[in-house]
């Protein structure tokens, strides 16, 4: 009898224990049906959310490109209205200021990124150099040379006044109590909210007869960052964007200057620019 109970409870136990394996298979089958529909949803909608996502850049990309075209189209370009010629000096009502690295990756810095200079004291000096035959700055002296003197606010009374040394790379700088020049340029920013939206920047140069206030010739340029404010591999946005410009603004080219000397001849060039 004791032999056969030991067999019989030996018995009993391997029936438990085949018992409680095929239970617990049931229950991990049972399981895992009931995950792999959540895990498949979860999926689904993650893979459903990026295509969403590239398909509103996408969507974004396209309306920023055709708000900028539009711009150009409706908007960019010069407007002359009246030519002067013998033109000593300029007024520059409004200098720009040196921007920081916060402002040119800042999309609603309201700076005029079109009309971007890096260096201040450069737009000063680029209305007074000698131009080379390609229309750049030079330290040689040519038939293209530019005005006496460029005159600005001292911002404490009174006015500075700017010219060109000896050598024509150094600027020498006397303060004046009154401003000599009757021909104002100044700059603005003309961005809009919607333009800012897609990265898209407008600036004006407005020319300015002081002595009657007329306006004598305005150009208005548009630059877009379609990189939307990216800085990967250290791209600057707003330095990046003067590449997608109307009108276009080549590299390193005084584009003021050239823009100012179409309204306003300086003293001592003839009519033809010859």
């Amino acid at each position: 009898m004791t032999g056969r109970s030991s067999v019989w409870g030996v018995f009993v136990i391997v029936v438990a224990v085949a018992c409680i394996k095929r239970a617990m298979l049931a229950l991990g089958a049972t399981a895992l049906i009931g995950v792999l529909p959540t895990a498949y949803t979860n999926w689904s909608h993650a893979q459903s959310q990026a295509g969403s996502s590239e398909s509103s850049r996408a969507e974004l990309r396209s309306a920023a490109w055709d708000h900028f075209r539009g711009r150009c189209a409706l908007g960019a370009g010069e407007k002359i209205l009246r030519t002067v010629d013998g033109v000593e000096g300029i007024f520059l009502a409004r200098p720009r200021k040196q921007p920081s690295e916060k402002d040119l990756r800042d999309q609603y810095w309201m700076g005029d990124p079109y009309g971007l200079v890096m260096y201040p004291p450069a737009e000063i000096s680029r209305y007074l150099n000698f131009l080379n035959r390609e229309g750049r700055p030079t330290k040689e002296r040519t038939a293209r040379k530019g005005f006496d003197y460029v005159v600005t606010d001292s911002g404490s009374g009174g006015f500075l006044e700017y010219r060109l040394d000896e050598s024509n790379e150094k600027l020498v700088v006397k303060k004046l109590e009154a401003q000599p020049s009757r021909y104002s340029i100044v700059w603005r920013d003309i961005s809009t909210d919607e333009d800012r939206k897609y990265w898209v920047a407008g600036g004006s140069l407005q020319i300015v007869d002081l002595s009657t206030m007329e306006l004598l010739g305005e150009r208005v340029g548009y630059v877009f960052e379609s990189g939307f404010g990216s800085t990967a591999g250290g791209r600057v946005p707003w330095l990046v964007a003067r590449r997608s410009a109307c009108p276009p603004i080549p590299r390193n080219f005084p584009i003021d200057r050239h823009f100012v000397e179409r309204v306003l001849r300086p003293k001592g060039i003839p009519a033809d620019g010859q």
